[in-house]
């Protein structure tokens, strides 16, 4: 309502009908160290305050949930609507009272049940002790005394915050231009170091407008990027696993999803699981994993035991607050995020289904014995039988001894060992030369690579691989 501008050029945006209908008394100011001049309403007006009430109701009647929308900064009160009327002269600065901010609170309480509301300060009403769920806050003035004598210092009785409502705000204006730059002499209390700024107080996004008008180049385009990569948010799938299923040819997929983000996400998030076979799932829950570290699993049952379905696991994000088009993304996986390809074998005990339940017939026994070739694979899991000896899944190179955990390309696999295998005239466990795998991709047959590197059928490279 009072939007501080250089003489000459300020108008009012307090509603005219107030002051023609309702007699709403204007204090007109002027400012030095501000180099503006403004005219403020009395804030305890009566006929303001439910003027106030009645609006923000109007406001959540047709945009809560709206999807559109991330944040609502509650505003409206104060200089720019940013809570407070500070000038050199101290006489301003209680023009606010105290009643009408906690009403104005409970205005936004009651119309705003699912978008998240912040406010300028931490007002003891609204976070700390009296923590409104949704409520968080936002600096219009951040990396410019932030964690001095700014917006978390008042908030020491709310630290937590954050786990509730999201923190938000603005670059400080006169700092956006120079404050990824190289040469930045941050260190002071009004030049504060933005990275360590939006650790301290779990920052979820900051208005920019320099970032999208003159721009960043270079070195300070870069730092940028990264200091925008570091707010929010960061979902990882940190492990897959597969288990025989309760129901005869399926496996259990689980999803073990960490969180390695400085702020939780805000509105309701759901891990998918889709492949080839026909099967998509969906299970919510994810956004519950709020701070930095944490994880949470999710199994997807009854998903098809067939090597085309595990081959080509997708998993994605959801959330129906995302705009179309713009989905939640993983800090990892391709498609910048979109997705992330997980390819697994079959678990053990769970053989891969056959078109028909009759058994092949047994080959008549010969007299002359068959000598064995002992092959290897790498593997969390015991592979089948039939993964080493039937398909020639042959791991190459780097297995060394049975059962043992020596690296064995990526994530903690072990080498497993079959000496029984029909094959050479040679029965010492050698390395055999790699066989092309026909189906599948658990192994790259060429270069004796494991499905942990990228391949498709025929051991030639492409874009999959196991983890993203």
């Amino acid at each position: 309502m009072d939007y501080p501008q250089p003489a000459g050029s300020y108008v009012s945006h307090t509603p005219q009908f107030l002051i023609d209908d309702y007699n709403l008394q204007m204090t007109p100011w002027t400012s030095v160290d501000l180099n503006a001049v403004g005219s403020s309403p009395d804030y305890s007006d009566e006929n303001l305050r439910t003027a106030l009430s009645n609006f923000v109701s109007a406001l959540g009647n047709r945009y809560d949930g709206d999807n559109r929308i991330g944040y609502i900064q509650v505003g409206l009160l104060g200089f720019w609507g940013e809570w407070h009327t500070w000038t050199e002269d101290s006489a301003t600065h209680n023009w606010i009272p105290d009643t009408t901010t906690m009403e104005l609170i409970d205005a936004f309480d009651a119309a705003f049940q699912t978008t998240q509301v912040q406010i300028r300060y931490p007002h003891w009403y609204a976070v700390g002790a009296n923590q409104r769920q949704w409520f968080g806050l936002h600096d219009d003035s951040f990396a410019h005394s932030t964690i001095d004598e700014g917006i978390y210092v008042q908030a020491k009785a709310a630290t937590d915050f954050w786990m509730s409502g999201a923190m938000g705000g603005e670059v400080r204006p006169e700092l956006q231009a120079t404050i990824f730059d190289d040469n930045y002499a941050a260190g002071t209390q009004y030049k504060q170091d933005f990275g360590m700024c939006a650790e301290t107080t779990h920052a979820t996004y900051m208005l920019n407008y320099y970032a999208f008008g003159a721009s960043y180049t270079g070195n300070t385009l870069a730092s940028a990027r990264a200091a925008s990569d570091q707010m929010g948010y960061a979902f990882r799938i940190a492990e897959v696993s597969v288990a025989e299923g309760s129901v005869g040819s399926t496996v259990d997929i689980t999803a073990t999803v960490s969180q390695n983000g400085i702020a939780p996400f805000y509105y309701d998030l759901s891990i998918a699981l889709s492949c080839p076979d026909g099967f998509s799932g969906t299970l919510g829950g994810v956004n519950n994993i709020a701070s930095a570290g944490s994880t949470a699993s999710f199994t997807f049952a009854t998903v098809p035991a067939t090597s085309t379905c595990l081959s080509s696991l997708v998993f994605s994000l959801e959330s129906p607050y995302a705009l179309a088009g713009a989905p939640v993304k993983f800090a990892q996986g391709v498609s910048d995020g979109t997705v992330v390809e997980v390819f697994l074998p079959l678990p053990p005990g769970s053989p891969p289904p056959t078109s028909s339940p009759t058994p092949p017939p047994t080959p008549s026994p010969t007299t002359t014995p068959v000598a064995n070739q002992a092959k290897y694979i790498c593997a969390k899991n015991p592979p089948l039988p039939s993964t080493i000896c039937t398909d020639g899944s042959v791991a190459g190179g780097d297995c060394a001894t049975e059962n043992e955990n020596n690296g064995c390309h990526k994530g903690g696999k072990r080498c497993w060992w079959n000496p029984a295998c029909p094959g050479s005239d040679n029965p010492s466990p050698t390395t055999p030369s790699p066989t092309p795998n026909t189906g599948g991709c658990p192994v790259c047959a060429p270069t004796g690579q494991a499905c942990c590197e990228t391949c498709i059928d025929g051991g030639k490279p492409s874009g999959r691989g196991c983890f993203a």
